[in-house]
């Protein structure tokens, strides 16, 4: 038997194909990649069955990933030059780069001051995240403790909050640790986005799932989330 195979599946009202690959591993993995494909790996004696109502009920996650990767892929790319316009708190900024003695980065006003000993790409990107982290800790702090208080009613723990640059998710959630992880990204956007991967976050705690109940909170406290979230796209050209 083949252990990779290429399956079509409806999701969401989308057909779709999944590649399948049969090895030894104990759960069922899903991993939706930036090209568009959809890739599942599953133990060889998981039956199809099992598999696919996986799919199912992960279908609005995959079907969510895989329009902003194709929105990722037909918006232009944020170059990060002298003079480029960027996104601070959803503020437009303009990048001011200058070459200098050090590598530094920050922002007065509506400007972003980078001086580059280092004139790469990658250096450049590295000040970039430099800013967006710094940033990002007033923002997701005053975001928790705008959002906590709402599910007060839950007698869930304040949690532990991180960061970190990631590609493929907003935000993270440990339920049994109370950890939460902010994609850096997020401090390009508004507060009323990061509020709502905040609020998306903090259900975790209430329901480690996404189940109805899970999203039955989530509209509860936010009814405008999914709107919240559709207003992302036009912010995905400056995730670099």
């Amino acid at each position: 038997m083949n252990p990779i195979s290429q399956r079509p599946i409806c999701l969401e009202g989308r057909q779709l194909t999944y590649v399948l690959e049969r090895k030894a591993v104990k759960n069922i993995n899903l991993r939706v990649r930036p090209d568009l494909s959809i890739y599942v790996s599953a133990g060889p004696r998981v039956p199809i069955e099992h598999i696919e109502a996986f799919l199912q009920k992960q279908g609005p996650f995959i079907v969510k990933a895989l329009d902003e990767y194709a929105c990722r892929k037909a918006l232009p790319v944020l170059t990060l030059r002298d003079g480029d316009s960027l996104y601070v708190a959803g503020t437009a900024c303009t990048l001011d780069v200058r070459l200098g003695l050090r590598n530094t980065v920050r922002r007065r006003g509506r400007t972003v001051f980078m001086e580059l000993a280092d004139n790469t790409v990658e250096e450049r990107r590295h000040l970039y995240h430099e800013l967006l982290r710094r940033e990002g800790e007033k923002l997701f702090a005053e975001s928790l403790a705008r959002i906590f208080p709402q599910l007060s009613a839950y007698g869930i723990a304040m949690p532990k909050l991180r960061q970190r640059v990631m590609r493929s998710r907003w935000g993270s959630c440990m339920p049994a640790k109370a950890i939460i992880t902010m994609n850096t990204y997020l401090a390009i956007m508004p507060a009323e986005i990061i509020d709502h991967v905040m609020l998306h976050e903090l259900c975790h705690l209430v329901h480690p799932n996404h189940s109805r109940h899970f999203y039955n909170v989530m509209t509860m406290i936010m009814p405008d989330w999914k709107e919240r979230r559709a207003a992302m796209t036009p912010y995905l050209p400056y995730c670099v």
